[in-house]
């Protein structure tokens, strides 16, 4: 799926491209080959600078496995249980796999730490 997004993210820009360039030319240029020629350098250039995104949690994926992820309703329930029983959220890190932002976060949505204050 991902490749598809780039690739629809590409045809899209070639596109753009060639309107851009059929209405730049000079109207005795705007030949096929012509219009061929000139789309066949820009994209080239284009696409060697074209980077597909990177998922932004792919980097902390390598540490905590479920960064960024739904939370599941049995996780929910394994949660509450863990943290009344007294662990820790460093415990609780390596246990769900997630980082101390994503613990605490879902510790206030369940109501289980009050919301912290803003920072002004």
């Amino acid at each position: 799926m991902g490749n598809d997004i780039v690739n629809n993210g590409a045809d899209a820009l070639a596109r753009r491209m060639l309107n851009r360039i059929w209405r730049e030319l000079p109207e005795g240029r705007r030949t096929a080959d012509e219009l061929r020629s000139e789309a066949l350098e820009l994209t080239s250039r284009a696409a060697a600078r074209f980077e597909p995104r990177q998922n932004p949690y792919a980097r902390l994926r390598e540490t905590y496995p479920n960064a960024g992820k739904p939370w599941k309703r049995s996780d929910d329930e394994e949660l509450r249980r863990l943290f009344v029983a007294g662990n820790s959220i460093d415990d609780l890190m390596l246990l769900f796999g997630r980082t101390r932002n994503g613990v605490q976060l879902r510790l206030v949505a369940l109501g289980l730490v009050p919301q912290p204050a803003a920072v002004a």
